[in-house]
């Protein structure tokens, strides 16, 4: 049976995007009061966050807010990621990091679940051309996989084959997309990407192929995203004061405020 980590580690995300609005099924309004009126009038609508942005823009942030904001090149990285349903655990997805090798088959290195949001906060910044959406969420790491767990991961994976003109970059052979009647492919992605490192946070430039393997449905995207790690980290320290984590936090929103929100030039 698969273990995983007690421990659970944390990450705070600093995302940009567009935040866009679905109107959910009405309600009927007829029977309630005027403050449940209110709130089911809220409720309806759902959002969520898209994250594609201008090849020129990400340009500007490398070129342009990099060199000026304090953080250093920490390096590029060519991932596949295969999203897996288990059968053992039918709420949970499981995510297989993976390098490829020279015969352009996959090597797998390092499984993971599903992140946990604790907290989402979407941000509409008015005055900005980019909206913001603040997460808090965990990930907890598979570990102590059995043998048998582990051969069937491995042939599953190993069964891929990278093929660009693919949406995702993977497939399989007729039958292979599934192992041992457990473990089923429900999505892939290919990202490439571009970090930078500094004492406070961790920036990400990726272009990202996915597809999802449930609706049939693929895309592209260019994204620009921030770990937030130093906060993360003061917030663990026993005795840890609100106000110094606040202040950070504040300085952190002015950064991203100033540098990261207006795409305006970028945008035809």
């Amino acid at each position: 049976m698969i273990r995983v980590l007690k421990k659970i580690k944390p990450t705070l995300v600093a995302r940009l995007g567009k935040i866009l609005f679905y109107r959910s099924p009405s309600v009927g309004l007829e029977s309630v009061n005027k403050t449940q009126v209110e709130e089911a009038t809220l409720t309806k609508h759902r959002r969520s966050m898209y994250t594609d942005i201008p090849s020129s823009y990400m340009e500007n942030i490398i070129d342009g807010v990099v060199p000026v904001i304090g953080v250093d090149f920490e390096g590029e990285k060519d991932v596949y990621t295969v999203k897996l349903s288990d059968n053992a655990r039918p709420d949970a997805t499981i995510s297989c990091k993976c390098s490829v090798l020279e015969n352009k088959r996959l090597h797998l290195y390092k499984v993971k679940l599903n992140k946990v949001r604790q907290m989402v906060i979407d941000v509409s910044c008015l005055d900005k051309n980019l909206d913001l959406r603040l997460m808090l969420c965990s990930r907890r790491i598979l570990k102590d996989v059995t043998d048998d767990e582990m051969n069937s991961l491995r042939d599953l994976i190993s069964s891929a084959v990278v093929d660009s003109d693919r949406k995702g970059g993977l497939k399989w052979p007729l039958g292979k997309t599934s192992s041992c009647g457990r473990y089923r492919v429900i999505g892939v992605w290919h990202a490439i990407t571009k970090a930078y490192r500094s004492s406070s946070f961790r920036l990400e430039a990726r272009d990202t192929d996915r597809y999802d393997y449930r609706t049939r449905t693929g895309e592209t995207t260019r994204e620009i995203y921030l770990k937030l790690k130093r906060i993360v980290s003061e917030i663990q320290e026993p005795g840890a004061e609100s106000d110094s984590i606040s202040k950070m936090l504040e300085d952190s929103l002015r950064l991203i405020w100033d540098k990261f929100l207006c795409c305006e030039g970028f945008l035809t």
